[in-house]
């Protein structure tokens, strides 16, 4: 058994390697081709065709670290480690790193944080979290006309993160299942959308080994609202995560 697992996170090793390396080079010469400093201004034409190439691949690469992550998540063998970050200027990171798919769609992502808070947390994982549901707010909301908020607040020692878009909402009898891995709302859900269905599963592992939860308010035709928690005091520097068992 000792041989298998380690077959398996050797095999999970060299999977993660041979493909998110290619997207690394594609992805920096796409930034490369962005910044008219270093090769010159792009005419209109090649800025979309670049443009769509980097929204593309940053949805790739996603998918790929989603996948990953969740045999991580289901093997046990995450690891945390914990630092201190300001919100503000981290949510405002994010929302830059995704204009070149937000400028692609030409919807708006904005950042409503209102105060500084500052959260003990691990900053890739964070990070991981509110870019999953931001992709999957981007899917479903309006093209031109699409706006997606995000933000947090402080309240009872605890952070609430949240992620509002105005898409065309979760029906009810799906709203307790789109956590689930590998749950689609329909038979036609791969046509019409990006996604392996991992993304909202893996999220809610993340969320709930930090000790908070996370769930989802909705509307049909009027959008969503994704909320997760986020306790202020994590005692562990680095631990693993592992699934619960309720």
């Amino acid at each position: 058994m000792d041989n298998l697992e380690k077959a398996k996170k050797e095999l999970l090793a060299l999977f993660s390697h041979e493909l998110k390396t290619p997207l690394t080079l594609i992805s920096g010469w796409c930034q490369v081709l962005q910044d008219h400093k270093i090769i010159g201004a792009l005419n209109t034409k090649q800025k979309h065709a670049i443009d769509i190439l980097s929204a593309n691949s940053m949805i790739l690469k996603n998918e790929i670290e989603n996948i990953l992550d969740t045999k991580k998540l289901m093997y046990g063998a995450m690891l945390f480690s914990f630092d201190i970050i300001e919100l503000n200027r981290f949510i405002q990171r994010i929302i830059d790193r995704f204009k070149p798919i937000t400028e692609e769609k030409k919807i708006r992502l904005v950042n409503q944080g209102k105060k500084r808070i500052v959260l003990r947390t691990d900053e890739d994982r964070l990070e991981q979290v509110l870019s999953n549901l931001i992709l999957n707010a981007i899917d479903f909301v309006p093209r031109r006309a699409g706006v997606i908020k995000v933000g947090a607040r402080e309240k009872s020692g605890q952070v609430t993160f949240y992620v509002k878009d105005n898409g065309k909402g979760i029906p009810k009898n799906a709203q307790d299942k789109i956590f689930e891995k590998l749950f689609q709302e329909d038979s036609s859900y791969r046509r019409k959308h990006f996604g392996l269905g991992l993304g909202l599963f893996l999220c809610k592992g993340i969320v709930e080994n930090l000790g908070g939860r996370m769930w989802v308010e909705s509307q049909w035709r009027k959008g969503s609202t994704f909320y997760f928690t986020h306790p202020k005091k994590i005692k562990s520097r680095h631990f693993s995560l592992r699934r619960r068992h309720h």
